[in-house]
């Protein structure tokens, strides 16, 4: 299994950050490398939920995933898992810190082709998808504040 995890601050409540995680709909809104997103299931937040998305790799839109959130435990967790091309888990966690959030997200996946696919993720995707991710968490981070400044308003 290759690893990725990113951790990023966020000057807003965990339950604004959240809000705009679980807002499932729109998380295209904030996901720097979604082309496509549906939900699938007939309910669409909570454990159970599935979704078929497209996402973009090296500028692509090369992933076909379907993902069925199995853990939902608001405002602390969302977990998912990955049934699409790339079988694995993803897992967003908010911890509650002085001032804000950290906002810690986690993809543990199986790479084809065992070893040379795990070096493959090692040396290029997993360079290229903490740069996506961070830029898709400092979109949350700004979704979240705008509705910290709003609430304070």
């Amino acid at each position: 299994m290759a690893k990725l995890e990113v951790r990023q601050f966020i000057a807003a409540p965990r339950d604004l950050v959240w809000d705009v995680l679980a807002d499932l709909d729109h998380q295209g809104d904030w996901m720097v490398d979604v082309r496509r997103l549906e939900i699938v299931s007939e309910h669409r937040r909570g454990a159970g939920t599935v979704l078929h998305v497209t996402s973009e790799l090296f500028g692509l839109p090369l992933l076909r995933d379907v993902m069925e959130v199995t853990h939902w435990e608001p405002p602390v967790r969302m977990d998912v898992a990955h049934r699409g091309q790339f079988h694995g888990t993803g897992s967003f966690q908010l911890d509650a810190v002085a001032n804000g959030t950290i906002f810690v997200w986690i993809e543990e996946v199986a790479p084809p082709l065992g070893r040379i696919g795990e070096a493959v993720f090692a040396l290029a995707v997993r360079p290229h998808l903490t740069r996506v991710f961070r830029r898709s968490m400092a979109n949350v981070a700004r979704l979240a504040m705008a509705r910290a400044a709003t609430r304070g308003a």
